[in-house]
């Protein structure tokens, strides 16, 4: 907890410090409402040293010599104008000033935090948070998505980012300029996904164990395949009878450790096929099943495929095994044991030509995100 009261501190900090960006003057510049952000050009006629270009601090105001801090935000260049003629009436005589927008500011807020790419965006009207998420490169595997914030001067929003990206719905707030998204590192908050009642993160003491956790998140749904869940532990993956657990089995109900993330499978079989086919996703497995069978339900391969290289990733004991098979000499019929049985869980990759093992190993993560989407063992 203390890590995220820094972080906010130092998110806090940084605010003050954005600077606004420029683009071209929109239409209508008469009527234009001037905010943070917007560099103005004040000139006091006849008197240089009063002339002036400022930029709008984010809080709105401008600091000027003589007449010291005033509010810039949400006046007209000639309200501010007429404003300005009032205060320095004090010090000039029927002072002449005009004011004009010299460099119109970008409407931005800033992701900031556990995001891959932290840093200004661009607000869109049709965009939603989840849509700047996904811009910002979406969370790390740090991100405690739970307790995301909108910062927005001395306000403070709180966003449960997880329960908006489980309902696959942002959240309905609407972002205003200079608004921080901050997205705090996670603490010792506990994970459960797939087949339970309420998916979700959990604050948990550690040493609890999975039945803990399966209880917080209100147990399996009828779907769930519980002989078949799983605890993500930094890259390892720890197979856990949920079955046993709920018939009390002690010795089953392993303890859990902060950051740990407990996936409840579906109980339909299935396989996921990826890469260069023309209709990838996840199918279901029935008996005996084999790989032109798999790849045959995703619509066989693109023209790019190269399916000597097919390669399948199968969960063995805990780790990952990955076979290669040339499949191509299996639909010639020059080598029919190279058309290997799949198995539920499997995932099968069919890389483009010029892809190598090595590039083909890392779309293996997009597999991982489908098993907690989709709830495939």
């Amino acid at each position: 907890m203390r890590n995220v009261v820094a972080s906010l501190m130092i998110v806090t900090s940084l605010i003050a410090g954005l600077a606004a960006r420029a683009t071209g003057a929109p239409a209508g510049t008469d009527a234009y409402t001037l905010g943070p952000g917007d560099t103005i050009e004040i000139v006091v006629v006849g008197d240089k040293d009063l002339s002036r270009l400022v930029t709008i601090k984010p809080d709105g105001s401008v600091d000027l010599p003589l007449v010291g801090e005033m509010t810039a935000t949400g006046r007209t260049t000639s309200q501010l104008a007429n404003d300005l003629v009032k205060r320095y009436s004090r010090y000039l005589k029927a002072p002449s000033i005009t004011v004009t927008v010299h460099e119109f500011r970008v409407d931005r807020i800033y992701i900031l935090g556990q995001v891959t790419h932290p840093g200004e965006y661009p607000i869109r009207p049709e965009a939603g948070i989840l849509d700047l998420l996904a811009s910002a490169g979406g969370p790390t595997t740090r991100a405690d998505l739970a307790k995301a914030t909108i910062i927005r001067g001395k306000e403070t929003i709180p966003l449960d980012l997880l329960e908006a990206l489980v309902k696959s719905q942002s959240p309905d707030v609407k972002l205003r300029t200079g608004d921080v998204l901050f997205v705090p590192e996670t603490d010792r908050r506990m994970v459960v996904l797939g087949q339970v009642t309420r998916p979700g993160a959990y604050d948990l003491l550690e040493g609890q164990h999975v039945a803990d956790l399966l209880a917080a998140g209100g147990g399996v749904t009828p779907q769930a395949a519980p002989q078949r869940a799983f605890i993500v532990r930094g890259g390892e993956q720890i197979p856990v009878d949920v079955k046993k657990i709920l018939a009390g089995d002690l010795a089953a109900n392993i303890s859990l450790m902060p950051g740990d993330t407990l996936v409840v499978p579906e109980s339909k079989d299935k396989v996921a096929v990826l890469g260069a086919v023309n209709r990838g996703g996840t199918f279901d497995v029935t008996d005996g099943m084999k790989l032109i069978d798999a790849v045959a339900l995703a619509g066989g391969g693109t023209t790019q495929a190269n399916l000597s290289q097919v390669a399948v990733l199968r969960l063995e004991g805990g780790k990952t095994k990955t076979i290669v098979v040339n499949l191509g000499r299996a639909l010639s019929g020059q080598d029919p044991s190279q058309n290997m049985p799949v198995q539920a869980g499997d995932a099968v990759y069919v890389p483009e030509r010029g892809m190598t093992l090595e590039k083909a190993a890392q779309w293996f993560n997009i597999f991982y995100v489908l098993r907690y989407i989709v709830g495939f063992p």
